[in-house]
């Protein structure tokens, strides 16, 4: 019983270790942050088109 208390605690431990800075990046886009940034970039790219040189 005490084997299994050591297993979970490991794997918590192990897999908060390796998916917090994953969890970090992926905060704001999920708090719709970026968002801005989305829409500025998107005008952006639609600006800088190119244009009909007929």
């Amino acid at each position: 019983m005490i084997w299994l208390i050591a297993v979970v605690l490991f794997l918590q431990t192990a897999f908060h270790w390796l998916l917090e800075p994953v969890i970090r990046l992926l905060t704001p886009v999920f708090e719709l942050n970026v968002l801005p940034w989305l829409f500025a970039l998107t005008g952006l790219w639609l600006l800088a088109g190119h244009r009909d040189r007929a």
